[in-house]
């Protein structure tokens, strides 16, 4: 978990993808569709509830080229502990 300020451009996501109640395989899936439409260098937000997402999305980050920017930890209301996850594109 990053106890550090998040990027600047972690405020205003090219897009969000909401994982929350899937298998981080199924996220993993997910994220890869919605990383083809966004612009390259745009950062993307990944919210959920598995707890395998803290290893998979760097992990995956590291096999695909992209930048895996930082976790955070949130209560949700209706699911409890959220895992929220930020990554910016590869340039090409």
């Amino acid at each position: 978990m990053s106890g550090a300020p998040l990027p600047v451009e972690a405020a205003a996501p090219a897009a969000v993808v909401d994982n929350r109640g899937m298998l981080c395989a199924q996220g993993i899936l997910r994220l890869m569709r919605t990383m083809v439409a966004v612009p390259p260098e745009g950062v993307v937000k990944v919210l959920s509830t598995d707890p395998a997402a803290e290893h998979d999305y760097p992990a995956w980050c590291r096999s695909t080229g992209h930048a895996f920017l930082a976790h955070v930890t949130e209560q949700d209301a209706a699911w409890g502990r959220l895992i929220v996850s930020y990554i910016r594109k590869r340039q090409g």
